[in-house]
């Protein structure tokens, strides 16, 4: 597995753009910010790294079916227990099964299975979590968890 790096920079009060090492970059700010939008915020990343993560192993896992019209809905569900958390995550894969293939309900959730059991890195990172620390400006670790 790659490792990654990425930066992210403060371009105003609440607004953010993150920037990886082959140039893309995406804007995060507040949901309520209306002057920082259109962006994403960190949870709405998240999801969306879900999503794109499912869709790359998926274009692998399951490409014995026809699924060019796949839509994949990323959906986060929190409650007052959880806390400041996600609760629960819900992926959905949403397309129309090809009549051609009598297979392809199998396949197509064999694929979706060993999405999320073993290639998705998002969405196995955040089934069994990371250790986290930060790093201050003088080098030491403000937090590891």
């Amino acid at each position: 597995m790659a490792d990654y790096r990425i930066e992210t920079v403060r371009t105003g009060y609440r607004n953010w753009t993150a920037r990886n090492d082959r140039g893309a970059e995406v804007r995060m700010a507040a949901a309520d910010d209306a002057d920082a939008q259109p962006s994403f915020t960190p949870v709405e990343l998240l999801l969306a790294a879900m999503g794109g993560c499912g869709g790359l192993v998926v274009d692998r896992t399951a490409r014995a079916v026809d699924h060019d019209d796949l839509r994949i809905v990323v959906e986060s569900v929190s409650g007052p227990e959880d806390d400041g958390r996600v609760g629960r995550i819900r992926v959905s894969y949403e397309f129309d099964l090809p009549d051609n293939n009598p297979k392809a309900a199998e396949v197509f959730a064999r694929g979706v299975r060993l999405t999320h059991e073993k290639f998705c890195t998002v969405s196995r990172t955040v089934e069994h979590g990371a250790r986290v620390e930060a790093i201050l400006p003088d080098g030491t670790v403000g937090f590891e968890g």
